[in-house]
């Protein structure tokens, strides 16, 4: 039997207990997350990554070390040619970034990632994510031909129960006809084995207990229900990854020789919601220039402070959805570090008070 190490964790009104197993020998629970509360009454405690460059910033190298790791474990035999999904909008960027991995091992594959922003382009399939704030996921059908893939790795940072997973799975396979093996590919994985989508591998696996109090929990009003709201909107058609991407450098790029920064100074890349990948890949040619550097983003995911938690910033949504919006862990950005804001919106969407919290420069891609 494999030893597991019981963590406990004493949130407000209830009581996460994890029982941790190692999969992967070099991370350890306190290398790859920590826990905080969420905000929300469907689910309240929030196994918070740290490298995942969301709600805390990473060193572009620990995440891509956490990339190509995870894609280590999924299996080398696949029946190619692969169709990597990563979900909206936490696991979009390690979702590329595994994809990325794959195809540096020499599998033939393309990479799509779902998403909350409405488009023109046509839809491909709309699932649910019970537990999340925003429980709404779309997925557009993208430029390349559905019926030649012949497995399917989906791609998150945390497994609890794996029924989203198996909500995408199932969304998706009817228009993946010669799909034969799928793969779900997590950070962590709490289901115990439980997960019904597919072979499962993490760099972290177990099993969580939730003890909550009934009178607290009951006591909190819900967040809008994510069926009919947080859906923004983006040019047609929906840009970058959304669409589809058929090689790893098929995405925009910021071009560095725009980019003056003060020498010495470290530098902080922040992406905006779904846009996470083009920030992390400028993040990671700045640090292999010599430069420290960390890299997070902004999220729609309310949490409260406490734990992994140490800040918050509230700001205007810049797709336009008209909720709130977040940036953890942030303090002393624009005193400590040049903060480098990026966005796929355009420069006028972002809220001016969070230009100013941090000192940013903003910086609009194509």
């Amino acid at each position: 039997m494999t030893a597991c190490e019981t963590r406990r964790f004493e949130l407000s009104g209830e009581t996460l207990e994890l029982a941790v197993v190692a999969a992967a020998a070099r991370w350890s629970f306190d290398r790859l997350c920590g826990v905080a509360e969420r905000d929300n009454p469907r689910r309240r405690f929030l196994i918070v990554s740290k490298v995942l460059g969301r709600h805390t910033p990473a060193a572009p190298s620990e995440m891509r070390g956490a990339m190509r790791d995870l894609a280590g474990l999924v299996p080398g035999d696949l029946p190619q040619p692969v169709l990597v999904v990563g979900l909206a909008e936490t696991a979009v960027c390690i979702g590329h970034g595994v994809y990325e991995e794959l195809v540096r091992r020499g599998i033939e594959g393309c990479y799509l990632h779902t998403t909350r922003q409405r488009g023109d382009a046509p839809l491909l399939c709309r699932f649910e994510e019970p537990h999340s704030h925003a429980s709404s996921h779309l997925l557009y059908r993208p430029e390349f031909d559905l019926a030649a893939f012949r497995s399917l790795v989906l791609v998150d940072d945390e497994v609890s129960t794996g029924t989203t997973l198996a909500n995408l799975k199932d969304a998706l396979l009817c228009s993946l006809p010669r799909v034969e093996r799928v793969v779900v590919a997590s950070l962590t994985d709490w289901s115990g084995g439980a997960a019904e989508a597919g072979q499962s591998v993490a760099l972290l696996t177990g099993r969580y207990r939730w003890t909550a109090d009934q009178g607290e929990s009951a006591g909190r009003a819900c967040p809008a229900d994510g069926r009919a709201a947080f859906f923004g909107t983006l040019p047609s058609p929906p840009r970058h990854a959304r669409r589809g991407v058929s090689r790893p450098d098929d995405v925009a790029k910021f071009e560095r020789a725009d980019l003056t920064l003060p020498q010495g100074r470290a530098v902080r890349v922040i992406g905006t919601g779904e846009f996470t990948y083009p920030p992390f890949l400028l993040a990671e040619a700045l640090e292999a220039d010599g430069r420290d550097v960390v890299v997070q983003a902004t999220t729609r995911s309310p949490a409260r402070l406490g734990g992994a938690l140490t800040s918050k910033l509230c700001f205007a949504d810049n797709y336009g959805a008209g909720v709130a919006n977040y940036l953890y862990n942030a303090e002393g950005a624009g005193e400590q570090r040049v903060a480098l804001l990026c966005c796929e919106t355009g420069r006028d969407s972002l809220d001016p008070a969070l230009v100013h919290a941090l000192s940013a420069v903003p910086l609009p891609f194509a």
